[in-house]
């Protein structure tokens, strides 16, 4: 491996770690929104995506009122940040 090779491989590496675990401000604005309605025994946070969409899984019976209040959460962070965009979550039933 030539030296411009090593140099370019190290780079892209150190670049790499520095975005490690780093979160965009959607992904950070909807973990607070999960935060708050993280009040429901069978909703589980699966992930949070690059757009700030919280995917989860739960119980049909608790899906309307987190998703209600996912959207209340929405609507208060936008009294602070008007083009705040948040996509509704989803909600994947629970396996039978």
């Amino acid at each position: 491996m030539t030296t411009a090779a090593r140099v370019a491989a190290a780079a892209a590496l150190l670049t790499a770690g520095c975005t490690y675990g780093a979160q965009t401000m959607e992904q950070a604005l909807a973990f607070q929104r999960w935060r708050h309605c993280d009040i429901f025994a069978t909703i589980t946070l699966q992930r949070i995506d690059l757009d700030g969409q919280v995917i989860v899984t739960g119980s049909e019976t608790e899906q309307g009122r987190f998703l209600e209040c996912m959207a209340a959460e929405a609507r208060e962070q936008r009294r602070s940040k008007p083009d705040l965009v948040a996509p509704p979550p989803i909600v994947h039933p629970l396996p039978r």
